[in-house]
């Protein structure tokens, strides 16, 4: 009974890994493996990409499988934007603490874009990540009045979700085939 119980709780385990797995790497809202954020009620486009070898061709949205080079391009969705200006900063989580209490003071700027007109409509920015972890892009917006909002687009670099979610159903599956050549076992003593 209690081993049915088990199997029947590492089956939906592993369902919902299997089944989470794109939601996870594209967490948020997203259409066409973009995402999207509001800055006020201004909505943008979040691209993001890494060009090392097996990934040319990939999207990535909030979680970046590999350690180097990425880009994030932003664009906005709506017309009439050309003249407000936008400014791109990326960040990396310093304080574990300070993000659960004070989320402002817990990220520190490793690469600011200028302020620049929205103009051609999309604005990107690139860094080469050394260390994974948690990062974090902050949009900030300034309106044709002068008005200032921003927004952060937290999202991870340097985790292979795909390696560890194969890792993860691998050992589900010993620990299935485990459980069942027990049952087996047991079916067979009691046949004895």
């Amino acid at each position: 009974m209690l081993t049915r119980l088990i199997s029947k709780l590492f089956m939906a385990a592993l369902f919902g890994l299997v089944m989470s797995e794109p939601v996870f790497a594209h967490a948020g809202e997203h259409h066409s493996q973009n995402c999207f954020i509001d800055v006020g009620d201004t909505r943008l486009r979040v691209s993001g990409y890494q060009f090392q070898p097996g990934l040319e061709n990939e999207h990535f949205c909030r979680v970046f499988p590999e350690l180097g080079q990425i880009i994030i391009a932003v664009e906005p969705l709506e017309e009439g934007l050309e003249n407000s200006q936008i400014a791109l900063e990326l960040l990396e989580l310093s304080s574990w603490s300070d993000w659960l209490l004070n989320a402002e003071k817990a990220f520190t700027v490793i690469k600011q874009q200028p302020a620049k007109q929205f103009g051609a409509g999309l604005v990107s920015i690139q860094q080469a990540i050394r260390q994974r972890g948690v990062h974090a892009l902050k949009v900030i917006i300034q309106d044709e009045s002068g008005h200032l909002r921003h927004q952060y687009f937290v999202f991870l670099v340097g985790v292979p979700v795909n390696k560890i979610l194969a890792v993860l159903a691998g050992l589900v599956m010993l620990g299935l085939g485990f459980i069942w050549s027990r049952k087996i076992a047991a079916g067979g003593d009691r046949a004895a």
